[in-house]
């Protein structure tokens, strides 16, 4: 009976209770170690700005990396839970296959 009601109580406080995605922050430093690494550019400066969750739930990381002759928007986006990333934008276009684990154009 005991394991009954924990079950029960347990339900109930994750329905009350959603779990909750990773924090903008978290998202902010796996993006800038994404464009560090898609540039090849590791002691390079980014900076980056969350821009909230979007309607289809996908949360949206913008920043800007300062290479050494210019500098580059870039956009990485993460599933729901914040703990993925889905995409990334750069170079003035998408790069989903290295939002996955792909590897960089910029690799010799």
């Amino acid at each position: 009976m005991k394991t009954h009601l924990l079950a029960i109580a347990t339900l109930t406080i994750s329905s009350v209770f959603p779990a909750h995605a990773q924090s903008p922050e978290w998202m902010a430093e796996d993006c800038a170690v994404a464009v560090q690494s898609f540039f090849q550019e590791f002691e390079t400066r980014t900076e980056m700005k969350y821009e909230g969750q979007r309607t289809d739930g996908t949360h949206a990381m913008n920043g800007t990396i300062y290479l050494e002759n210019r500098s580059d928007d870039i956009q990485c986006s993460y599933d729901a839970a914040g703990t993925t990333m889905v995409d990334f934008f750069a170079d003035g276009k998408s790069w989903p296959e290295f939002a996955k684990g792909g590897k960089s154009p910029y690799m010799d």
